[in-house]
């Protein structure tokens, strides 16, 4: 099982026969683990380092297959978020897009379009690392060694192997989290880093249409705390700016939580819903 390239071929295998089914599930998340690897390394990378398992998950079957089942509806969400996220760049960034990027986004299944899934992949691994509500946007060590590849693996203390918990990405510099910069499979390339840029890029342009909108973020509380004169519309603006600077930082999800349809979203929404979550 382990020699299967998709997630297909493996469910199919493991329904072959009982014995295929056994060995299947004594073995579910590593396999499902070592297929989304043969995938894609950063999508793999992303649930490595985002994902929270049970402790108890290597010893007792139970709970390794409660694992496997969170581990592929956690990945199944992320693809879900990626393929939104790409068709909003499709739709409404085409204009910012180099010529490549939108050939490869018109034709979806190819090479150059799996290239834009694990670019997309990169920034939002990049993002949960490194963005601003982990506070390690100023760890430029860290975010060089990520884009150099620097693994780390062979050299951690045995300590890392179980510590830190995958979110407290307080000490990525010092203590990585299992997984950190695995996906890269070595330096990034320059082209595979203006392809993040460019990602990155069209993210911020799906925000640019509230970046006026004081009125709403007004009212669902953006400038709470702010010292603002009355009518100091770009002392408003600027804060604005800089919250959705910090909405960015928080990835594809919190891009598409906030825009579900792109510059054709509710603005009111937007922000309503962003207030929802504090």
């Amino acid at each position: 099982m382990l020699q299967v390239n998709c997630f297909k071929e493996l469910f199919s295998l493991a329904r072959v026969n009982r014995a295929a089914y056994q060995a299947f599930k004594a073995h579910e998340l590593l396999l499902i683990k070592t297929v989304l690897w043969k995938v894609s390394p950063p999508a793999w990378e992303l649930r490595q380092i985002s994902e929270v398992m049970p402790r108890s998950s290597q010893q007792d079957p139970g709970s390794q297959s409660l694992a496997a089942s969170l581990y592929l509806r956690h990945y199944a969400r992320d693809l879900y978020i990626l393929v939104r996220i790409k068709f909003l760049i499709r739709t409404y960034c085409r204009a910012i897009l180099s010529n490549k990027t939108v050939t490869a986004l018109d034709n979806p299944g190819s090479d150059e379009d799996t290239a834009i899934d694990d670019t997309i992949w990169r920034v939002w691994t990049f993002c949960y690392l490194f963005g601003s509500q982990k506070g390690r946007e100023w760890d430029l060590a860290g975010q060089v060694q990520w884009l150099r590849g620097e693994t780390f693996g062979s050299d951690l203390p045995l300590v890392c192997c179980t510590s830190p918990d995958p979110s407290d990405i307080q000490m990525v510099s010092f203590i990585p989290p299992e997984g950190f910069a695995y996906g890269n499979r070595g330096p990034l390339l320059e082209t595979q880093v203006q392809d993040m840029v460019e990602i990155w890029t069209a993210m911020h342009a799906l925000l640019d249409f509230l970046r006026v909108d004081t009125l709403h973020a007004r009212q669902h509380s953006v400038f709470d705390g702010f010292d603002i004169a009355l009518r100091d519309i770009q002392r408003e603006q600027s804060i604005l700016n800089m919250w959705l600077e910090y909405i960015l930082t928080l990835g594809p999800a919190a891009v598409l939580e906030l825009v579900p349809d792109g510059t054709s979203s509710d603005p009111g929404t937007a922000f309503a819903q962003a207030a929802s979550y504090g």
